[in-house]
């Protein structure tokens, strides 16, 4: 039962754990390996491990924190059982913090906005509970960054380099929360490093058409387009919508009646939640 304090370490930073013995003892040897330099490295240390101490009297807490943190993500892995569920309860009363299962405090919760984007220089937006005064953001790299709060939006808000051979994928960001009364929360929140552009295929019934007709427009696209505009010059653009029953995008785009005649390039374009763009051009061929 020893657990990590943070969830990522870095070259040159200082990594802590926190655990329990149950017996106490007058020496203990702790061993550590690792790898510095390319080479193999182990170090040793022997410590007291008294059966009362009052110079940290935070720790226990500590550990009962990082404890529940790691049955709840137990839970989430292999599903609920009784055990966890009452060993969480139990430490959590009696150490009086929040967690899933413990409702005697009520916990600002706080929701991640945009949960897709592009790597870059990006927004991080998070919208909390009305008592948070502090909102601290930990990256999954070797950033952590304090957001301001935006009053007329009522959001807090910060950017962040990312860095630029991230991979496409999901992340987790720790959110720590502090509230007007000095109670401090920690969240975790995912989001999703985004960097290739939809993909776009449309499909035309025909390629000629007469002025005033309808083109009707059946368009495939990347799950994570957000929006799908189809433009030409002399129309309206006009916006696809997404058909359960056809399993393809529908859009209708209606052709003037005084429309010259002549070849046009329709281009249909994907915007994705990251704000990627992906388009694909068509010609058709508009008749008298």
């Amino acid at each position: 039962m020893v657990y990590p304090l943070e969830d990522s370490r870095f070259s040159g930073s200082m990594a802590s754990w926190v655990g329990q013995y149950r017996r106490p003892m007058p020496a203990g040897t702790f061993t550590m390996q690792g790898v510095r330099d390319g080479r193999p490295l182990a170090l040793r240390a022997r410590v007291s491990l008294p059966g009362e101490n009052r110079d940290h009297p935070q720790l226990p807490r500590t550990w009962a924190k990082a404890r529940v943190d790691a049955l709840i993500e137990k839970i989430e892995r292999e599903g609920e059982d009784q055990a966890s569920v009452d060993e969480i309860i139990r430490l959590a009363r009696k150490y009086r913090f929040v967690t899933p299962y413990t409702s005697f405090l009520a916990a600002p919760r706080s929701l991640l906005r945009p949960r897709v984007i592009r790597p870059g220089d990006p927004v991080l937006r998070v919208r909390t509970d009305e008592s948070i005064v502090s909102v601290v953001a930990l990256f999954p790299f070797p950033l952590s960054k304090k957001l301001r709060y935006l009053p007329h939006e009522r959001i807090w808000q910060t950017r962040f380099l990312a860095p630029a051979d991230m991979t496409d994928g999901t992340y987790d960001v720790r959110l720590l929360l502090r509230d007007r009364d000095g109670r401090v929360y920690r969240e975790s929140k995912s989001f999703v490093i985004a960097s290739t552009p939809p993909m776009v295929r449309v499909k035309l019934d025909k390629s000629r058409y007469r002025r005033g007709e309808t083109v009707q427009l059946r368009v495939r696209a990347s799950e994570r387009s957000r929006t799908i505009t189809a433009r030409m010059y002399g129309v309206p653009a006009v916006a696809l919508r997404w058909d359960p029953g056809a399993g393809v995008n529908i859009g209708r785009l209606v052709l003037p009646e005084d429309l010259p005649a002549g070849t046009y390039r329709l281009n249909v374009i994907a915007e994705d939640i990251a704000h990627n763009i992906g388009s694909q051009e068509v010609s058709i061929e508009v008749v008298p």
